[in-house]
């Protein structure tokens, strides 16, 4: 089904559009129906990417060609093939958006808390931030077809966590470490065996792209600007604790992340290269962009593990950065205008937020 008017959507050739689920009452939402953020198109949208990448062929310097050969993690040469293949691949290996829908002793909230834990336990173990997502999207992918009863929850992170390591990371953790994660909680035979049924509930296939690989592709329009690379990390990391994510493409949420980054940053609009290289306009990105900002509204509320984690110098102190321009009573409205306050220190003080402890120890769920 084709439309010529702007407001229509319609959905990808995939089959993916805005739905919704049951209410919900996590304190990682607003209380309200668990919205399924996903991308739409109109004739307009299709319209303004060709334009993009009109504009940015046309504007191609011959150096930035000849820096494009030689970066051996875009391969610039089969960029677009592999890119359009993950923006397949990612959403072939979506979970059901609705699988809480058939489980019966857990819930949403449960699954909040699970995450808060696997980003401690992600966090302890230095592991890439690209196995953080792995094993959350095999979290959901294997509730999606398992029902899974509250005492075993816990095992299904640490599984996850396991086999996402092992298939990412170079120095991945033994099975010995997994353990010590859930303070001997499971013994060694059940994370194995455990592993193995997860693989088989997945039919071994694991390659799901992450939001990471999309993020680098959109840094450079930016020239892979690591201090808006850093804070979009942040806000990537604050979806996984969020139900309304749970179904939305990793490239969808790497672009809205990007682009809300660089609104915090006062870093300027939403180019014709920000729109080639994440395959997203900005009217596309408005109600992510929404999302995200909501959830930022209550930060120790929403996404605690994350928050401690990105208020660290490691990090560039991204989540207090966030939570002072927010204090400053800052609005959607003021942050599309470009109105971040520059003068107002966004330093939180300790009457606004209390003192920044260092992450808790990890306590088994």
């Amino acid at each position: 089904m084709r439309v010529d008017d702007e407001e229509e959507q319609v959905p990808y050739e995939q089959g993916y559009i805005p739905v919704h689920s049951y209410r919900s009452h996590s304190d990682n939402t607003t209380s309200g129906p668990t919205t399924l953020l996903a991308p739409y198109v109109t004739a307009g949208v299709e319209k303004e990417l060709k334009m993009a990448k009109a504009y940015v062929t046309a504007h191609q310097i011959k150096e930035e060609s000849k820096e494009e050969e030689w970066d051996v993690r875009m391969v610039a040469e089969y960029g677009d093939e592999i890119f359009a293949y993950m923006r397949d691949l990612e959403v072939r290996m979506l979970p059901n958006a609705h699988y809480m829908d058939d489980q019966i002793e857990i819930q949403w909230p449960m699954r909040s808390v699970l995450m808060d834990w696997l980003v401690q336990v992600h966090h302890m173990l230095c592991l890439l931030p690209e196995t953080l997502f792995l094993a959350v999207n095999y979290i959901d992918r294997f509730l999606s077809v398992k029902a899974v009863p509250l005492g075993k929850l816990q095992l299904v992170g640490a599984t996850a966590l396991f086999v996402a390591a092992k298939y990412e990371d170079i120095d991945c953790p033994s099975v010995q470490d997994i353990v010590y994660t859930v303070n001997s909680g499971y013994s060694v035979h059940e994370i194995l065996q455990a592993a193995r049924f997860m693989l088989s509930m997945l039919h071994f296939e694991l390659g799901w792209p992450s939001p990471m690989s999309f993020l680098y592709r959109i840094g450079k329009a930016d020239y892979y600007d690591l201090e808006t690379r850093t804070l979009a990390k942040y806000f990537l990391e604050v979806t996984l604790l969020d139900e309304r994510f749970v179904s939305s493409p990793s490239s969808f949420l790497a672009a809205g992340a990007y682009s809300i980054s660089r609104l915090f940053l006062g870093k300027g609009n939403w180019t014709f290269a920000h729109i080639h290289y994440s395959g997203y306009t900005l009217s596309q990105l408005r109600p992510l962009i929404k999302t995200l900002f909501e959830c930022c509204q209550y930060p120790r509320k929403h996404h605690s593990a994350v928050y401690e984690k990105y208020a660290t110098p490691k990090y560039q102190q991204s989540s207090t950065f966030v939570a002072g321009k927010m204090a400053t009573g800052l609005t959607l409205t003021r942050l599309y205008a470009g109105d971040v306050r520059r003068d107002i220190s966004c330093v939180l003080t300790d009457d606004m937020l209390g003192r920044y402890q260092a992450p808790r120890n990890l306590i088994p769920i």
